[in-house]
């Protein structure tokens, strides 16, 4: 039994340690402990541990990525979907924080400032950096139709 308990205890230090450094979710912290060597069930018993003691908060983490990602230089819903299932979270709830975060949000000003931000200073825009600007701002998850929209307003060269 003190075995178990050693083994259990070194589980939740590692997990512990993670934390320490960064806010993980759920579904990272357990596949970094399973990475490590731990069995299916001390990783489930530490994650419940981690989660009644609030060192896991799932909602709260999915909640501030996507907020921080809106205002440092804005995403698509799409986008800030792919993060968080990349981050390992649950689909639904990933799905619930964007609806959440999106809630007021117009995708087509989110995109306008994006593009500002891209261009930056340059007044002079050529065709070719009108269709930069497009292929990146639907790698950022914006919808087609905002990116047509958004690349049309930035100048002439750019209605096609």
């Amino acid at each position: 039994m003190r075995g178990r308990e050693r083994e259990a205890r070194s589980a939740m230090d590692v997990a512990l340690r993670i934390l320490s450094r960064r806010r993980v979710s759920s579904g990272e912290m357990e596949a970094l402990l399973l990475r490590k060597g731990y069995t299916g069930d001390e990783v489930g018993n530490c994650l419940d541990r981690l989660k009644d003691w609030g060192y896991l908060d799932d909602r709260s983490l999915a909640r501030d990525i996507v907020s921080s990602m809106v205002k440092a230089c804005p995403v698509g819903k799409a986008r800030a979907m792919f993060e968080l299932e990349r981050r390992r979270f649950q689909k639904e709830l990933a799905r619930e924080v964007v609806e959440e975060v999106y809630n007021g949000l117009v995708e087509e000003e989110l995109a306008k400032v994006a593009a500002e931000r891209y261009f930056g200073d340059k007044k002079e825009r050529s065709l070719k950096d009108c269709h930069r600007l497009a292929r990146w701002l639907l790698r950022r998850g914006f919808e087609p139709e905002t990116v047509h929209s958004i690349v049309s307003s930035f100048g002439q060269m750019c209605d096609e």
